[in-house]
């Protein structure tokens, strides 16, 4: 059967969700350095902060209701998109872009959709594909056939999403991003996915746009242990310098950033944790905070990161943290405990006491980098049909 309805209540899903967020729920570790910790032993497996294989998100996904996805609505539609694009006739593609437009307006109902194989613009009768004006959506890629090859997601006014476990490159057509949450979007988790293109995509570097993108006015977002690399510009969080569009409430956690130019990511005017990253050969800069941007960065692992060049703009020298290039006011970073190889620091200091409001564990940024080797990207959580 390509679609199976199954009836659930809220209040179920509600008691649910709530037992897997407190179990997670733990007190925040604030150890207030920037020297390397090489002599921290490694986490044992099964033993880190964050658990890779949560069906639920921590950080700010996790607040003010929480991201249930697709089990979010009174009833759940669930389909296995191989069947269903062969019962429609349509291209996967297609097939997922008519599943999601029928979903549109409703709010009781949940829909999960399972992904079993290769998404092109092949058959697709638009640009990208949009993900707008629904609630309560999971996309979910099965073990390693998920994949999205050349077409990525537009996430517009769409509340309680989570994307997991796809591989989405070269995207190239609509806004040329791999995802992009916009306008009004909330609680949204983008988690244990693989993104990437080209990093030096001669000559045009502005071919590929960014491998996650958020912007006007979406909130409540948690984008975690994904593998992102080989991008020219990464991550953008606020597309312009104006406050009355800014995205607020973001948290990256235990993700791998490789092999990347800059925008790692880039952030205006919104609050943002980064926590237990592991970021390595960014040859330019890595987390660009403007525009009165408030960012937590928080047990993260930087290894050959930045130019070490100073930015002609404000005169940062380019490397884990600062404020580079264009916007003409500086954001904020509070730097607690993370570690610095072969990358420029020792200039850095916090310039805000900013923490978040959610309660969290921190590994080391030793335990962290082990934690994202072993379990950040796809083919890592359990996804069956």
């Amino acid at each position: 059967m390509s679609r199976t309805t199954r009836t659930a209540t809220r209040a179920g899903i509600a008691v649910a969700g709530g037992i897997a967020l407190l179990a997670g729920t733990l007190t925040a570790v604030s150890q207030a350095s920037t020297a390397p910790t090489a002599d921290t032993p490694p986490a044992a497996p099964g033993t880190f902060a964050a658990d890779p294989f949560a069906d639920a998100p921590i950080g700010y996904a996790a607040e003010a209701g929480g991201t249930t996805g697709g089990e979010g609505g009174d009833t759940v539609d669930t389909y296995l998109l191989s069947e269903y694009a062969e019962e429609s006739g349509l291209s996967p593609s297609e097939a997922l872009y008519q599943l999601l437009k029928a979903h549109q307006k409703s709010e009781s109902e949940g829909l999960i959709v399972y992904v079993d194989l290769t998404l092109s613009q092949d058959g697709l009768s638009e640009s990208k594909i949009d993900i707008k004006d629904v609630e309560n959506v999971s996309i979910l890629g099965v073990g390693d056939a998920g994949e999205l090859d050349g077409v990525g997601f537009k996430v517009t006014r769409t509340q309680n999403l989570i994307i997991r476990n796809l591989t989405i490159h070269h995207v190239s057509e609509g806004e040329g991003d791999a995802i992009e949450v916009t306008d009004n979007s909330s609680h949204v988790w983008i988690d244990h996915n693989d993104l990437f293109s080209e990093r030096d995509n001669e000559p045009d570097k502005d071919y590929y746009d960014g491998l996650v993108d958020i912007k006007r006015n979406s909130e409540y977002i948690t984008v975690s242990w994904n593998t992102i690399h080989d991008h020219w510009k990464t991550s953008l969080v606020g597309h312009n310098d104006s406050a009355d569009q800014a995205p607020d409430k973001i948290t990256y956690h235990n993700n791998a950033f490789t092999s990347l130019n800059s925008r790692v990511p880039l952030i205006r005017h919104a609050d943002v944790h980064m926590l237990n990253n592991v970021f390595t050969d960014i040859n330019g800069s890595a987390i660009n905070a403007r525009m009165g941007a408030r960012v937590l960065v928080e047990g993260n692992w930087f290894e050959n990161v930045g130019s070490g060049e100073v930015d002609s703009h404000a005169g940062y020298i380019e490397g884990p943290v600062g404020w580079f290039y264009g916007s003409s006011e500086t954001g904020y970073w509070n730097l607690v405990d993370n570690t610095f190889i072969d990358s420029p620091h020792e200039h850095l200091e916090s310039t805000t006491d900013f923490t978040v409001p959610y309660s969290y564990q921190a590994d080391t940024p030793a335990a962290a980098k082990e934690a994202v080797e072993q379990y950040a990207g796809t083919g890592v959580i359990d996804v069956t049909p």
